[in-house]
């Protein structure tokens, strides 16, 4: 490539050795736990703070519960909860005593649930009280693999799962009696040892393995691009079953004996502000979703947010409308920082960051990753502002989509991982993002990315946030529909129509302008907090049908 995309301080780096034989959770807790920092806050759970020694103390009793119910290393626990002491605690015991956990969100329906069940095999849920009831909803689509129930709260009642020979017991009684010592189980540095479920936004959701080694690697790599210290107060409003959430917010905090935030109140603007404002983080990890609701809740405020904490705001997962970043600079003085990255790969892959990033760009390749952008013919792209999809070269990849053969096929390429984001890179070596490879449709055989159109229209100060996608017409053609969320207290009306379409044909183009826009309420949204186009186009297709 001819522009310098690779930074001093990748070409400077070099990947740490790798023990063959270690536990993840000696680096996490034990070096610090057993130190200086033993009494020192590992965790901040509802305002409750917790010290390392406390973790891992609690850690090694739920693994030593673990233990005493029969999960033998390797097999595999579900953990299905919101945010709490209790699911990190059993997240990390899993970790410890080699059991492999894959976290989903507890948003997933009963039916949903029973497929992560089967396709895990899992010997073992973790649940919350609030979910417990979706297991009774299953019923017959219940696995036999699963033996063990684990409630984080009171146990209701359950007959028909004794029935089936599965045991239920509560997370207070796993732990109680068990010793504050557990002996962590050594894993090989390329053991599965966790694993990550994708959204489900181009089908069935895949699970992604990962190996042991990613406990070193990922710190390691991360913690000098975005400056991660021992003295970091780091709150990500992503939950743990995304690598948004877990990484940035809580592995790699732990990894550098720095305090993480942990909350199962969902990342509502007033929730956040509230947090920030008692816990004073000095990272603030998070979504463009996140940070557009922020801004709007604090237009509604009648005082200005002590946010003054706040060194550094990491934001990734979605596109970020450009007068997002103008609109949080000049509240804070804090640049956000966006970044790409997928569960994949374990985490970015590229990333801005301080001292070094391209307002609106999302920044330049982190350490030990390497990047091609591949067009249609499967050329390497080598000129800049050159859309190409992405692929991606990391020892942190994923090994294998969990029973997916034909899946793992298609996006593991020898080295590479395809992404299907379409990315491009300008002349100084940032890379900007260009839309989903399945997201992009021609238009009067040109191709259109919904990300050029949805910026276009939310530079409009009435709306919140935009999704763009092609329809089909009668006579079988495709056009651009736009779903617009507005700003409290605008109304919708054909004069902003106008307005909105008329920007669209200035900023990018005639042919990208929609042929229908409609106000909507709200935007429908996976479980990783994306907007889901897809479910639009579904919406659109049952119209049709």
């Amino acid at each position: 490539m001819d522009a310098p995309i690779y930074s001093d301080l990748w070409k400077s780096w070099t990947d740490p050795d790798i023990p063959e034989f270690f536990n993840p959770t000696e680096f996490l807790l034990d070096r610090h736990a057993g130190g200086g920092n033993a009494q020192k806050t590992a965790l901040i759970v509802e305002d409750v703070a917790v010290s390392f020694a406390q973790l891992r103390a609690e850690v090694c009793r739920a693994a030593n519960g673990l233990q005493r119910i029969g999960l033998p290393a390797d097999s595999r626990i579900l953990v299905f909860a919101t945010d709490s002491l209790a699911t990190v605690s059993t997240w990390l015991a899993a970790v410890r005593c080699g059991v492999v956990p894959a976290g989903i969100s507890e948003l997933y329906k009963a039916h949903q649930l029973a497929y992560f069940l089967r396709d895990t095999a899992a010997t073992a849920l973790f649940t919350d009280e609030a979910q417990f009831g979706k297991l009774g909803e299953a019923g017959d689509d219940l696995p036999a693999t699963l033996r063990k129930v684990i409630v984080n709260g009171e146990v209701p009642e359950h007959s028909s799962l004794s029935g089936r020979g599965i045991e239920v017991v509560s997370y207070a009684d796993l732990v109680a009696g068990m010793a504050d010592e557990a002996t962590p189980v050594p894993r090989h540095r390329n053991d599965v040892t966790y694993m990550f479920y994708s959204g489900g936004t181009t089908g069935t959701a895949k699970g992604i393995t990962h190996l042991a080694h990613d406990f070193i690697l990922v710190p390691e790599r991360h913690g000098p691009w975005w400056e991660y210290t021992s003295d970091d107060i780091v709150f990500a409003t992503s939950k743990k079953y995304f690598t948004h959430g877990l990484w940035p917010g809580l592995l790699i905090p732990l990894y550098y004996g720095a305090t993480s935030i942990i909350t199962s109140a969902p990342p509502r603007p007033d929730v956040v502000t509230a947090i920030v404002e008692a816990h004073k983080p000095t990272k603030l990890i998070t979504v463009p979703t996140a940070i557009k609701l922020l801004l709007a809740h604090f237009d509604e405020m009648d005082r200005e947010p002590e946010f003054g904490s706040i060194r550094a705001v990491y934001s990734a997962s979605e596109k970020m409308p450009p007068e997002i970043f103008e609109r949080w600079h000049e509240r804070f003085g804090v640049e956000l920082m966006d970044s790409i990255g997928s569960s994949e790969v374990t985490y970015e892959w590229i990333a801005n960051r301080p001292g070094d990033f391209r307002r609106g760009s999302l920044g330049k390749p982190v350490s030990g990753v390497e990047i091609r952008l591949v067009d249609d013919d499967g050329n390497d792209v080598t000129q800049p502002d050159t859309p190409g999809e992405c692929w991606v070269k990391s020892r942190t990849a994923c090994l294998f989509y969990w029973r997916k053969f034909d899946e793992t096929k298609k996006t593991f390429q020898g080295a590479w991982v395809r992404t299907g984001d379409q990315l491009q890179f300008d002349e100084d070596g940032y890379f900007w993002f260009a839309g989903r490879s399945n997201d992009v449709f021609k238009v009067k055989g040109l191709w259109v990315s919904p990300i050029e159109i949805e910026a276009a229209i939310t530079r409009d100060q009435r709306i919140l946030e935009a999704a763009v996608i092609g329809i089909e017409g009668d006579d079988g053609l495709t056009t651009v529909k736009a779903f617009v969320v507005l700003r409290s207290g605008v109304a919708g009306d054909d004069a902003l129509i106008e307005d909105l379409k008329a920007r669209v044909r200035e900023e990018a183009g005639g042919y990208k302008v929609p042929g229908e826009i409609v106000f909507a309420a709200e935007l429908p949204r996976t479980t990783l907090q994306k907007i889901d186009r897809r479910a639009l186009r579904d919406q659109e297709a049952a119209k049709q049908s």
